[in-house]
């Protein structure tokens, strides 16, 4: 599925498990498993395909969130409780309404 977020074009793309591990790894150089990926620099969102829904939908939720801080963020904002909150709070109907039509398309 194909969405926009602060006028850039993402695309949430379903991919194998030992994929999305092995691209995971080469990354962080650790994990076992990996749930989801976000690249912002082929602005892609990765979720294992494997997982069940309810999993695959609090993972696209945490993954979104990485996108949304990565558009909307300064990269030196000095995260505490007061900005983790304005970050939720601005992010929730955006982030909400992206999670919903991508589980109507499943």
């Amino acid at each position: 599925m194909k969405f926009t977020i602060n006028n850039r074009k993402w695309e949430i793309k379903e991919v194998d498990g030992n994929w999305l591990l092995e691209k995971y790894q080469k990354e962080y150089d650790n994990g076992v498993f990996c749930f989801g990926l976000t690249k912002y620099d082929t602005q892609t969102i990765y979720l294992n395909k494997d997982m069940k829904n309810d999993v695959k939908k609090q993972t696209l939720y945490h993954e979104l969130m990485h996108c949304y801080i990565w558009n909307f963020c300064a990269k030196s904002v000095e995260f505490n409780e007061e900005v983790v909150c304005d970050i939720s709070a601005n992010s929730h109907e955006i982030i909400n309404k992206i999670v919903k039509d991508y589980l109507k398309e499943e």
